[in-house]
């Protein structure tokens, strides 16, 4: 059952590369990311065009790195699929919305739900694995709705803020995900008037903040 949404999912291209190396540089943006944030623009820089070359030019790639785009807000985030399994039909989804405005909000599940719609029906995958640390509670709710299952907690296992947190490991089949659409038709439809509710609010706000 395809979504349809403003939100769509697009092969990064070398044109991205300033966006994507600008939310890298978000103290915010990085919080999320896993492992150790790269320690200069310079290197930041580096690795994003690293990563764009390599989803460019394999024909089977491991990999794909794809821009979460947006007709209302342009891009919203970076999309990453990797140890991608093509034999038992499996990956590993990171996704990081690098839109500020958007992060937590539901602009963000609209683009979870468009990144399962890509892997079960555009790369005919079976099973997607999502690690999600504990405090992205938005995220993890997001999957937990999508019938996806918590199958592993690591305790204390990244290091944010001074303090230490658990990451949670998650893994969604196909048949439970599209179970849950049938279950809940309008579901995403129901997120995308919740959006388009919440733009509307929005824009009034500022409308009357530059009116004050």
């Amino acid at each position: 059952m395809p979504v349809k949404t403003s939100v769509f999912i697009r092969r990064a291209e070398r044109d991205d590369l300033d966006t994507v190396v600008a939310w890298m540089e978000d103290p915010d943006f990085v919080r999320f990311l896993y492992g150790d944030p790269a320690r200069s623009p310079k290197q930041i820089r580096e690795r994003i065009v690293s990563m764009l070359g390599r989803s460019a030019v394999q024909a089977i790639p491991g990999g794909l790195y794809l821009v979460i785009d947006s007709v209302d807000y342009g891009p919203v985030g970076l999309l990453s699929l990797q140890n991608i399994s093509w034999r038992n039909r499996a990956c590993c989804l990171d996704m990081f919305v690098g839109h500020e405005k958007l992060r937590g909000h539901l602009a963000s599940a609209v683009a979870f739900y468009c990144a399962m719609e890509y892997c079960f029906h555009e790369l005919n995958l079976h099973r997607i694995t999502a690690y999600i640390y504990s405090f992205n509670e938005a995220s993890w709710q997001v999957l937990e709705k999508a019938a996806a299952v918590r199958e592993l907690v690591l305790r204390e296992h990244v290091a944010r803020d001074g303090q230490l947190y658990d990451m949670y490991g998650y893994g969604l089949l196909r048949s439970e995900y599209e179970a849950e659409c049938r279950k809940h038709p309008r579901f995403v439809e129901g997120l995308m008037e919740s959006m388009i509710e919440e733009q509307a609010k929005a824009l009034e706000a500022r409308q009357a903040e530059s009116g004050q």
